[in-house]
């Protein structure tokens, strides 16, 4: 079978952590070409790879090295940067989340329509084996009816592990139009959904910016969520978890809480 032929816009954490790697061990794939505004850090990864660097991302697309793409950069640029591309025929894979408004991702999945060419999300937590395991039981009754849910994601925040640190877009409104509910919170609403088989119908939240002093983005936020049948439940997300270290002779372990 022909290799898919990928390239990588944005050459950030989550795509020298997740995609790339993934990308080049992946044997149905061949990593073509990466793209980010930071020249340095393109050529960076480029050479890494032994694939081809771009600053713009028009003319990757205009090139004709790639028929599919991720798409890792700042939140306001999926949606422009997921429409050029299936607009020229390229097959999408957007991070999450999927656009800075409604309008937006309704255009994204009517030009993915009229392409003919795939457009997915990164929910990637669809794909866990216990979360998969979990939905079989559900939708088989196994476990009787579900009557209500809690999920919680949260972590010390992405200056932690982003590349930019504390200057990064992530904290920066107009870059990223939402944080820890975008970053984490669209996580579990995914797994939810696909969890129970539903939609959501009714929200309620809070969300705040309480753990930080230099930004303008949310670092916590608690959402009541209402299923189609009446399944009501709660979903925290934190850029605030407290880490605690305890250095081990050989190793150090991070406590962290997650469900």
């Amino acid at each position: 079978m022909k290799a898919l032929k990928v390239g990588v816009i944005g050459c950030g954490s989550i795509a020298q952590y997740r995609h790339l790697p993934e990308y080049a061990f992946n044997q149905h794939v061949e990593l073509v070409a990466v793209c980010d505004i930071n020249e340095e850090r393109a050529k960076k990864v480029a050479v890494k790879y032994g694939v081809k660097a771009f600053t713009s991302y028009v003319e990757l697309l205009q090139s004709g090295e790639v028929e599919a793409i991720s798409v890792c950069t700042p939140n306001y640029l999926h949606a422009p940067i997921s429409i050029a591309a299936l607009q020229a025929g390229v097959h999408v894979l957007c991070e999450k989340p999927m656009a800075t408004s409604k309008e937006e991702a309704e255009k994204m999945i009517e030009v993915a329509k009229q392409s003919g060419k795939k457009l997915m999300i990164a929910h990637n937590q669809r794909f866990v084996k216990s979360h998969q395991k979990a939905r079989q039981l559900i939708e088989s009754g196994e476990i009787g009816k579900i009557y209500s849910f809690r999920t919680t994601f949260g972590h010390v925040g992405p200056e932690d592990w982003s590349v930019e640190g504390k200057g990064g877009w992530f904290f920066q409104k107009e870059k990223a139009f939402i944080g820890a509910i975008g970053d984490l919170g669209v996580h579990k609403t995914d797994l939810l959904r696909y969890l129970l088989g539903e939609e959501f119908i009714e929200v309620g939240a809070f969300v705040e910016t309480s753990a930080r002093d230099f930004i303008d983005v949310d670092d916590n936020a608690v959402c009541v969520l209402k299923t189609e049948s009446g399944i009501i439940g709660t979903l925290a997300a934190s850029w605030a978890y407290v880490v605690k270290k305890i250095t081990l002779p050989l190793f150090m372990v991070r406590k962290q809480y997650f469900v």
